[in-house]
């Protein structure tokens, strides 16, 4: 590919693109303990970055309760086997949240997306499923969040809490549920996740911030007692756009829809909301 100084890229993969996947590789003696899941797709790669396709319930580094089985031990896995150093893991997403996820295979765009990160130069995008209505199509939630003292595993907007912000379009709206592209404009955990609870829009499978809801009872015609289930937190992380380190310009990164999402948003009767992609795609 050739790319002059202030061209603008957009890389992208549909449902129906191949995307390079390659399989977890075998263990080398230093990680001969560590469980290996298969790697996942490959969205983009060149000599400074490498983009993966996230799916839903891997967690992305190693922790206390996951020591290994990660998604970053698949990728050291890989870059070992085809002889390369490890890259720099440069954003996290939660287990159950799906989408791209971004490495640096080099130290200059390693120093040079943390800085953009710093300068939130980032953008990125999320497509969520939620549960309730929003009052405005699209608008702004600029409200301070920290840690639940309560349970230390939740965000909530508290006065005393850290500033945030997350801009949000209902792309679809349908009998209590609606399909919701958000922007986080800071980093906090859980950003979207609480921002969106709190306006009383809790995202689809998402017990933490909505502990009454296993199935969501809308209009799709089904039986209401038998309801909707979503067998995760409807959270996809779309897009990732950032100055490319080796070109210069703006560079957009796009993560196909999974199918449990894209099942369940039919089912809802929200697919006119993924015909906006197209037009929003190229709008980072």
């Amino acid at each position: 590919m050739s790319v002059g100084t202030g061209d603008s890229v957009s890389v992208s993969a549909s449902a129906g693109d191949v995307a390079t996947q390659v399989p977890g590789a075998p263990a080398v003696p230093d990680t001969a303990d560590i469980d290996i899941p298969p790697m996942p797709p490959v969205l983009y790669e060149d000599d400074d970055l490498l983009a993966v396709d996230k799916p839903a319930g891997l967690v992305v580094h190693p922790a206390y309760k996951h020591p290994s089985g990660t998604l970053a031990d698949a990728v050291f896995a890989r870059q070992a086997a085809r002889q390369e150093g490890r890259p720099w893991l440069l954003l996290r997403l939660d287990r159950e949240t799906s989408g791209v996820i971004l490495f640096a295979k080099s130290e200059r765009a390693r120093r040079g997306l943390v800085r953009q990160f710093e300068r939130r130069m980032v953008w990125k995008r999320y497509l969520a499923l939620v549960a309730g209505t929003l009052e405005a199509t699209e608008g702004l939630i600029d409200e301070p969040l920290r840690r639940d003292p309560a349970d230390r595993r939740r965000t909530i907007v508290a006065a005393d809490g850290q500033p945030a912000e997350t801009w949000y379009r209902v792309l679809a709206a349908h009998d209590g549920a609606a399909l919701v592209l958000a922007e986080p404009h800071t980093g906090r955990t859980h950003q979207i996740r609480a921002h969106l609870a709190a306006r009383g829009a809790p995202l689809l499978g998402d017990i933490r911030y909505d502990e009454g809801q296993t199935h969501v009872n809308v209009g799709v015609g089904v039986d209401m007692d038998e309801g909707v289930f979503a067998p995760r937190v409807m959270l996809h992380a779309w897009q990732l756009s950032f100055i490319h380190p080796a070109f210069g310009s703006r560079f957009c990164i796009s993560a196909p829809i999974p199918s449990d999402m894209a099942m369940l948003t039919s089912r809802l009767q929200l697919a006119s909301g993924l015909a906006h992609l197209c037009e929003l795609a190229t709008g980072i």
